[in-house]
């Protein structure tokens, strides 16, 4: 039997089940508040909400309001193009815009924020003004007030900003490590990187990954998985998920997964039941699990494991990333997951989950449902 036959005798991947009650997350349960005054501070905190510092961006916040509150009920961060002189920049604004709206309405905010972050110098008005325009008017489409919009040069200390608003603001941005958000982000040890460049390549597979002797392991693994989920059914997805369990602990504590340990684990995952479990560890769903083992696991089988079984483990990255905001390590895991499988369900489903705007809040909720009825399963 080769091993292309074998892959495709494993059970079919399928979306988690239906979601229990759950009780209120504990203390413990908490996720980072990020609580932001002036246009400054909320530009200094950009790169601990996004996390990672954004150049030549346009990022737009959709904010809820309770009574004299507000919160940040979705963010978008999109690239500046390129003014090189082939596409017609009003035209560009146009479709930059439209999309922006497109993503965040479905989050059904109650006003919008704007940044955008872009070389230039202050003026009568700031650069990208033309952009801020168009997003204004995509938004009073959707009868979605943008009650504010900031430019700056960079997200850095004393880098200058001004407000696109009749009132011309200026100033300089106070020292992003020095935020009260960036203090919360490291609280919670979780990283900020210097660019999009930096998350991607933190997420860049070994160069093992796409060798021969990796692909042959875990061809290996799954003759040797077959044969033991048909002699021994459940238990063998028992035995899986001890395993997956057991390397958590592993990389947590700064071990080093053997090349055989990989292809076991690669494998494991491919098992519904064993992905949906430890589709809580990261939420804190497993007491055998630490959240932060949990994470460290994933980001690093994401780096060594090939196509298309890294499908899993970057979906599991970026199910994770949710709770730090999602920001580019959702997105970079995502077109990973979606690249190595395109017809990976999971990863689809989380993609449609950001694209509609649900809360990580919910997400987590419906993750922990999972989790809940695949360990019911395997205990039963």
């Amino acid at each position: 039997m080769s091993s292309r036959k074998a892959r495709r005798r494993i059970p079919p991947r399928r979306l988690p089940g239906p979601l229990p009650s759950r009780p209120s997350p504990g203390p413990d349960d908490e996720p980072v508040v990020v609580r932001v005054g002036t246009p400054p501070e909320l530009v200094a905190s950009l790169p601990a909400m996004l996390g990672f510092v954004p150049e030549e961006s346009v990022v737009a916040m959709a904010m809820h309001r309770r009574g004299e509150r507000g919160r940040v009920g979705g963010m978008a961060r999109v690239d500046l193009p390129a003014d090189d002189g082939s596409h017609d920049p009003a035209e560009t604004d146009r479709l930059l815009a439209a999309a922006l709206r497109d993503r965040l309405r479905r989050t059904g905010p109650d006003e919008l924020m704007i940044v955008v972050v872009s070389d230039g110098v202050p003026g009568v008005r700031p650069p990208q003004a033309d952009l801020v325009d168009a997003l204004r008017a995509s938004f009073a489409e959707v009868e979605v007030p943008v009650t504010g919009a900031v430019w700056t040069a960079r997200v850095a200390v004393d880098a200058p900003w001004q407000c696109y608003d009749e009132c011309a603001c200026v100033g300089t941005l106070p020292d992003p490590t020095g935020m009260q958000a960036a203090a919360e982000v490291a609280g919670a040890g979780r990283i900020t990187y210097g660019s999009r460049d930096e998350v991607e390549a933190a997420l860049a597979p070994e160069a093992a990954a796409s060798g021969r002797r990796r692909r042959g392991l875990i061809d290996d693994a799954y003759r040797a998985a077959l044969t033991d989920r048909e002699l021994s059914g459940i238990g063998a997805a028992r035995r899986d998920l001890d395993a997956v369990r057991r390397a958590a602990a592993e990389v947590g504590n700064g071990g080093v997964l053997a090349e055989e340990e990989i292809a076991r684990l690669a494998v494991a995952l491919g098992d519904p039941r064993v992905r949906d479990i430890a589709l809580g560890f990261a939420a804190g769903h497993d007491d055998a699990v630490a959240p932060d083992h949990a994470r460290a696991l994933w980001r690093v089988l994401m780096r060594a494991v090939p196509a298309p079984e890294v499908a899993e483990p970057a979906t599991l990255v970026a199910f994770a990333s949710l709770d730090d905001g999602g920001g580019a390590t959702l997105t970079v895991a995502l077109e990973r997951a979606m690249g190595a499988d395109p017809l990976h369900r999971l990863s689809r489903l989380l993609g449609s989950i950001v694209t509609a705007g649900i809360q990580p809040s919910e997400v987590r909720e419906m993750v922990v449902g999972a989790a809940t009825e695949a360990t019911a399963r395997l205990t039963a």
